[in-house]
């Protein structure tokens, strides 16, 4: 009875309804959480955050454990048989696109790095047994260190005793450590091809070596010691030792290590939550604890006086190895992993003394803690794609003074692009740039253009002209021409304030977001008569309806929903990746920007800045005219396209009361002859 139920079931009838429903979706693979793979291929450039994610190597079978354990026991053996131990408790942990994989078979590991690379992850930790000459579980650090995998890796030795209860104490000790001078110089001259490899990682040319449990070592100042003066002698120059903080441990200066590195769960608060789960195990004597409250605590982080290298768990549960007594960060989700990996990596990137801007993720593979970023059934690639998302936008908002490619697509607008222009060039950020396409125009905007790059020479302005194919196309020929971080699109009618790119730029920058739109004033022109004044005027009302309430609104997506609060496109301002994962805007005739900014709330979180920054002129020529006529089809292809897929936005959906709340949405409005079926 390896999960320690009684056979009473002290649940309501409702609540155990609910239980056997979640085994039950689970068995049948019904997971709408599941994020598909990308196309898109992060490449990381200099300035990057480079997240080192830690790899446990115990996932194929060898000697000791089939004494230990029985025969062909893995990491999987454990992970297979976790059941939940309360409602929403996510258990068992079932691996998606690798499987139950084998390490023995080299076409895994290289798989995991093509994943790894895809999504921005710049290296591995591979967590290294070595007891007294004796090495477990070596092959995928054996192949980085023969150089068959060409990535990056470094090795975190750990050199704690190995227990029956997966404690690392002297409980039941499988196979101990025998720390001493000798083991010392055994165990450095064991590393020494892998401190010598190209790919090793290195802070300043030095080889980065992390210890696990350094208070372990009976005397660590002089085990460091003993190791500098081994790899001075040995051409391997200078070591950087990391002291890992766990067991108590936190300033790696007293050990003689050069710096520490967080291991959480380890040495992090958060609330408990056993008094609040509806707990099915009677027997259950492990703890539950709130991982949302680790991943707000990250917005404020605390510096030391000693160097500390950041490390963020995607999540924690390792209930898989101790049934029953497992500690469990519940409420984790890759919106809230991405949230405290954005602040980490934004931390990291802004800190002077950590120039190669290392921090990491625990872990790659830890599967028995449900400490992974790997693909599983129920969240796909969602973990590997906030990842990227994470880096990205700390890419982007970093920069102390990006550049925004003002892009302004034209057309027949010879009275009104003159004074857009100069809206522009009064902003009061100056970091710009300004690319103009004139989309086939019959009246004079092109030469209202040149008259406007003519009187103002010093600006940098590129102009071009293309046949008459739509805003979205003039828009994506622009892109091809701009250089900056961020896009800010403006109509060619329409007139920006003169703080708009200072408050958007430090609106996002405050949010963690990488697209943002404003407040309006309308700018009402004469002319259709009182039947089309009047229309107009309602229109501005419920636009300006809509945008009040915005600031009442928890989640934006409810309001974006019910149509484009933002407007129009020229009310963007977004990270130039968001358009390149999205590939660009679709060809819809209208609704093309309500369209875009619903697929971008699957990258990141729109935020709304409530101040009047974008000038919406409205003329009888305006295209929302027109929406009478292509509404209902253009509505129900943008709404289709969205509520289909929906529950695999976790960038909206924080947590599980965020996707019940949205659910009760669609119910109330109708929505579900969208779903997907």
């Amino acid at each position: 009875n390896p999960a320690g139920f009684k056979i009473s079931f002290p649940l309501k009838t409702a609540d155990r309804r609910q239980y056997f429903q979640q085994l039950f979706r689970q068995a049948r693979g019904e997971q709408d959480e599941s994020v598909p793979i990308t196309s898109y291929c992060l490449e990381l450039e200099p300035d990057d955050p480079k997240i080192i994610a830690f790899y446990l190597p115990q996932f194929h079978p060898f000697p000791e454990n089939d004494s230990w354990w029985g025969k062909g026991f893995t990491e999987w053996t454990n992970v297979s048989k976790a059941v939940p131990q309360f409602i929403g408790h996510y258990q068992p942990r079932l691996p998606g696109e690798l499987g139950f994989y084998d390490l023995r078979l080299k076409e895994v590991q290289e798989r995991q790095i093509q994943l790894a690379k895809q999504y921005g992850i710049y290296g591995f930790c591979y967590h290294h047994y070595w007891f007294g000459g004796q090495r477990l579980m070596e092959k995928p650090a054996g192949r980085a260190i023969n150089g068959e995998m060409h990535f990056p890796f470094c090795l975190c030795w750990a050199n704690e005793n190995w227990t029956r209860r997966w404690d690392g104490e002297e409980h039941e000790v499988l196979i101990s450590q025998e720390h001493s001078p000798e083991d010392d110089l055994a165990f450095i001259e064991d590393i020494t091809p892998a401190l010598s490899n190209k790919y090793y990682i290195r802070v300043d040319g030095k080889p980065l070596l992390i210890v696990y449990r350094v208070n372990l070592l009976p005397d660590a100042a002089a085990t460091a010691q003993r190791w500098r003066q081994y790899c001075r002698k040995n051409s391997i120059g200078e070591i950087y030792l990391v002291a890992a903080q766990a067991h108590g441990i936190t300033d790696p200066r007293q050990y003689g290590f050069d710096a520490a590195v967080e291991f959480p769960p380890h040495k992090f608060y958060a609330p408990g939550l056993n008094n609040t789960e509806d707990i099915v195990n009677p027997n259950f004597k492990g703890r539950i604890f709130d991982y949302s409250y680790l991943a707000e605590e990250s917005k404020t982080i605390h510096e030391e006086d000693y160097s500390l290298y950041r490390t963020v768990i995607p999540s924690w549960d390792n209930e898989a190895r101790l049934p029953g007594r497992g500690h469990i960060y519940h409420r984790a989700s890759p919106a809230l992993y991405q949230k405290w990996l954005t602040n980490t990596c934004r931390h990291t990137s802004e800190l002077p003394a950590n120039k190669e801007n290392y921090l990491f993720v625990n872990a790659w593979n830890e599967w028995a803690e449900g400490a992974y970023i790997e693909p599983d059934r129920k969240f796909g690639y969602a973990y590997l794609q906030a990842t990227a998302n994470a880096i990205l936008t700390s890419r982007a908002l970093t920069e102390k003074e990006p550049l925004i490619s003002v892009v302004i697509p034209a057309y027949n607008h010879e009275q009104y692009i003159y004074e857009s222009l100069l809206s522009v060039t009064g902003q009061t950020y100056k970091n710009f740039e300004i690319i103009i396409i004139n989309d086939g125009s019959t009246d004079n905007t092109a030469h209202e253009i040149r008259r406007f790059i003519k009187d103002y020479p010093r600006q940098a302005i590129t102009f071009a002209n293309q046949d008459n194919m739509g805003p979205q196309r003039a828009i994506h020929n622009a892109l091809q021409k701009a250089k900056g971080t961020f896009i800010a699109l403006l109509n060619s009618d329409d007139m920006y304030s003169p703080r708009r790119l200072d408050k958007m730029i430090s609106a996002m920058r405050k949010n963690n977001s990488c697209f943002a739109f404003s407040n309006i004033t309308f700018i009402q022109e004469e002319g259709g008569g009182k039947e089309a004044e009047s229309e107009t005027a309602d229109y501005i009302g419920k636009i300006e309806s809509k945008l009040k309430g915005l600031k009442n609104q928890r989640n934006i997506i409810y309001a974006l929903l019910d149509f484009n609060v933002a407007v129009s496109s020229g009310n963007f301002i977004f990270g130039r990746w968001i358009y390149d994962q999205l590939q660009g805007f679709s060809t819809l005739n209208l609704a093309h920007d309500w369209d875009f900014i619903l697929e971008a709330t699957f990258l990141t979180k729109p935020i709304f800045v409530d101040a009047k920054l974008y000038k919406y002129r409205i003329h009888p020529e305006n295209t929302y005219k027109k929406l009478n006529h292509q509404a209902i089809i253009e509505t129900e292809a943008v709404l289709s396209k969205f509520l289909a897929k929906y529950k695999t936005n976790f960038t909206l959906f924080e947590t599980q009361f965020d996707q019940a709340e949205f659910n009760r949405f669609v119910n109330n409005r109708g929505y579900n002859k969208y779903l997907k079926k």
